[in-house]
């Protein structure tokens, strides 16, 4: 096969070849597909986790679910700076200068160091932030001990995605799928005896559930700190030779990353007003919302695995060759995405009973067919959920195309307009409905309120990508 090497230096022999057929499907399929296994991995986890925490007790399932979103909420930031490491080592990569991959790591791993005193406030805090949501007092002291047991894993969790962007900046993501099939595996083993207890291991319950994840974290972290310390790397990207503090690349890197950190926070902290919303309508409708989210999250959390890969082939074919192969590697990756999500749709309206019949799994059942309050209560769940989920499959492909198009936009480097687009879309869906929430009715109703912020985000992001200025940018410049 014909091959073109990413960067003219010599000394680059270990930097991946780039195959014929620059932002085909061959490319995008080469780099997405590991990626999709890995943030699939991930979307395993968090299915399994809950539906584990509802087969020990179903407030624990719907606390793991509030908790956690607020958490997303809190370390967002610091991770969606950090994801655009992935963006940057593609551009300096494809741009010839791979030397200055190790500088470009090591500003992000001082910044992920800054985090530590804010996610100790957070943890020391945790009870105090759901009591001023006005969370359901059955759901507050699960919530509380969830999120303080999370965020203990929150600084491997910037870590590791700093980290994993050199991986999937160099096309190597099959070593971001490995690492997150073994963390997703330990975060399963680990869960049952912690969850449910065994031999000598108490039962920990949702506290248990919440210390797996944790140990995922930092495993991942690790993994990529072993494989990069090793002398493959030394050479051609320099990494220990970066250690040093570099205020310029730092506000490069901030400059760029910081409006995608935000972007998340406005994205996160909406969902999460959503959710706490929900979740002041007690346990029932927190628990439906949990079960029809979760199956949404088995679609969408792959496709951020498209969406990285968009992102890191549009970074390298922008200032390797130009816009062409950037717009077809675009192209590629949106019409995967849109496949994948339209086959989902289809299940969530044609067998949502068949797909919502796994939380019956586990529960007990009395004598003939008299349900346990447990079983009950989960049968009215599932019930509800039904309906949660044609809401879902109305949505799903307009949030592939915005999670797909967002990181093409962020891949170029125009993350201030991702930015400005995801805070407009989610203060008007999160202001209307808080100025329009009724008095009954209220599930229903926010659940319109989530199809409709992401029809909008859907609208905004593919009006960028066909004007067409992400085009003309460069996160990268010569210097050296």
């Amino acid at each position: 096969m014909e091959v073109v090497r990413l960067s003219p230096d010599p000394a680059s022999a270990s930097v991946p070849a780039w195959p014929r057929g620059p932002g085909g499907v061959g490319e995008v399929f080469r780099v997405a597909v590991p990626l999709m296994i890995s943030t699939g991995c991930l979307s395993a986890v968090l299915f399994a986790d809950r539906t584990l925490l509802l087969w020990y007790d179903g407030a624990s399932m719907s606390a793991a679910m509030a908790a956690g979103n607020f958490f997303w909420a809190l370390i967002c930031l610091p991770i969606g700076i950090a994801s655009m490491t992935g963006a940057f080592v593609a551009q300096y990569v494809g741009g010839g200068q791979p030397e200055r991959v190790g500088r470009l790591l090591w500003q992000a791993v001082w910044m992920s160091l800054t985090t530590i005193p804010l996610f100790g406030l957070a943890a020391l805090y945790a009870r105090e932030l759901f009591v001023w949501t006005g969370q359901a007092p059955a759901l507050l002291e699960l919530e509380t001990v969830y999120m303080q047991t999370l965020m203990v894993g929150a600084l491997g969790g910037v870590l590791e995605t700093a980290l994993s962007g050199f991986f999937s900046g160099t096309h190597r993501t099959m070593t971001v799928m490995w690492i997150n099939i073994a963390a997703a595996v330990l975060n399963l083993v680990l869960d049952i005896p912690l969850i449910f207890g065994w031999g000598v291991i108490p039962s920990l319950g949702i506290v248990g559930a919440g210390w797996a994840s944790v140990i995922s974290f930092w495993f991942k972290a690790l993994a990529y700190l072993v494989l990069m310390a090793g002398p493959r790397f030394q050479e051609v990207y320099q990494l220990r030779s970066g250690f040093r503090p570099d205020r310029r690349l730092m506000r490069r890197l901030l400059f760029y990353g910081l409006p995608a950190g935000l972007q998340s926070v406005a994205e996160a902290g909406a969902f999460t007003v959503i959710i706490l919303q929900i979740g002041q309508l007690g346990n029932l409708p927190l628990q439906a919302t949990t079960m029809a989210i979760n199956f949404n999250m088995i679609a969408f959390v792959p496709l951020i695995g498209v969406s990285i890969a968009a992102s890191v082939l549009v970074g390298q074919h922008l200032p390797r060759s130009g816009p062409r192969f950037a717009v077809r590697a675009a192209l590629t990756s949106l019409s995967i995405a849109l496949l994948y999500s339209c086959g989902w749709a289809v299940l969530y309206l044609g067998a949502p009973q068949w797909l919502l019949s796994l939380y019956r799994q586990g529960l007990a059942v009395t004598e003939g067919e008299v349900l346990s309050p447990a079983g009950e209560e989960t049968d009215q769940a599932i019930a509800l959920a039904v309906i949660l989920l044609r809401f879902v499959a109305t949505y799903v492909v307009f949030d592939s195309i915005q999670l797909v198009l967002a990181g093409v936009l962020r891949g170029a480097g125009d993350t201030w307009f991702v930015l400005l687009a995801t805070v407009v879309a989610s203060s008007a869906a999160l202001g209307l409905g808080l100025a329009l929430e009724p008095e009954s009715g209220r599930l229903m109703f926010w659940w319109w309120v989530v199809t409709g912020w992401v029809w909008s985000l859907a609208a905004l992001m593919t009006g960028r990508f066909l004007q067409g200025r992400w085009k003309t940018i460069r996160l990268v410049g010569a210097e050296h």
